[in-house]
């Protein structure tokens, strides 16, 4: 009896040990449970809402219109092979500024090339530099070449939020036809930058031809053109999208009408790409906005107003000047 006693009593001291162990999980378990919960209520979540403001803000402003599918995406796609054959060399100003991010960003700057056509700007000596355009055709032309290049949409891009040195946008904005999808445009251009990233646009300016030492200027009738583009049809290459005989019709959508050299306002019938026999050539119609002085500016800093938190400055213009036709920004993203 004695015996039994002894090992009821030791079973009791396990039991009260194991009681007084659980009691003190249940704490713990109690006490972690409450320090998330204090965790999520005092979690800074200005990191999402960052992403969420540079995002285009409703679907009518990625939703892409009629005018821009037949006048500049299926224009380019036709063209690409020509486009790529005459546009080689990168424009003196975008090559310094590139070569520049060494200064800022140390050997090897991470960039951004929004609209990056053929890749004239994807070479090595401008960094490590990633490319996305709308156009399939030119896409496939940087792939060729060895360019890490995506097709996207410049209002979607599919690149994270802060984490590009320096991001150029050249010769891309003025294909867009609202105000609203220029913006969204420049806030990608923005969005992907590092804090203390730079970034250069480049669009069309209304005033060619009017600045001191303007070469090959052209005259527009208004700001918002059609501008024609000659596809020759004996000098076919890669990413051309055009097989047909000399002096047949390509299909193209909207008609325009055509006035010193420029076309405005489009009409809603079809007609068929013309044939000039004299240049022996189609002739495809670009839409094109061209920017007043200042408009291009202006655009910038209403991008980074829309972005910038709790009233403090996003964007700094560093330069705003004109170069080759274009109305051009330089700017850094503050934070």
């Amino acid at each position: 009896a004695e015996r039994w006693g002894r090992c009821i009593r030791q079973v009791q001291g396990l039991m009260s040990k194991v009681e007084l162990h659980s009691q003190k999980v249940r704490k713990a378990v109690e006490t972690s449970k409450g320090r998330k919960k204090k965790r999520r209520k005092g979690l800074n979540t200005s990191s999402a809402k960052v992403v969420t403001n540079l995002l285009p803000k409703s679907a009518s402003e990625t939703r892409c219109p009629e005018l821009e599918k037949s006048h500049v995406h299926k224009v380019y796609d036709a063209i690409a092979g020509q486009w790529d054959r005459t546009r080689y060399k990168g424009w003196p100003r975008v090559n310094e500024f590139l070569k520049n991010g060494t200064k800022y960003y140390g050997p090897h700057p991470l960039v951004a090339d929004l609209g990056c056509g053929n890749g004239k700007y994807m070479y090595e000596e401008n960094g490590i530099v990633v490319g996305c355009d709308i156009s399939e055709n030119l896409v496939k032309i940087c792939r060729d070449k060895g360019f890490e290049a995506q097709t996207a949409d410049a209002l979607l891009v599919p690149y994270r939020s802060h984490s590009f040195d320096m991001s150029i946008s050249i010769a891309v904005l003025h294909h867009l036809s609202t105000k609203e999808r220029r913006i969204a445009a420049l806030s990608q251009l923005i969005r992907v930058l590092k804090p203390k990233g730079r970034g250069l646009v480049y669009a069309w300016a209304l005033e060619q031809g009017k600045i001191e030492g303007d070469v090959g200027a052209r005259h527009f009738p208004g700001q918002d053109v059609y501008v024609p583009f000659h596809l020759r049809s004996d000098a076919k290459g890669k990413g051309d999208n055009s097989s047909e005989k000399k002096g047949e019709k390509l299909e193209q959508s909207e008609n325009i009408e055509e006035k010193d050299g420029a076309q405005k306002e489009p009409a809603e019938e079809k007609f068929s790409v013309p044939y000039n026999k004299e240049k022996r050539s189609y002739v495809f119609q670009r839409y094109c906005h061209v920017y007043k002085q200042g408009e291009l500016e202006s655009l910038v800093l209403e991008a980074g107003e829309r972005m910038q938190e709790n009233g403090k400055t996003l964007i700094h213009i560093e330069e705003a000047y004109y170069d080759m036709s274009n109305w051009c920004v330089r700017f850094q993203k503050l934070y």
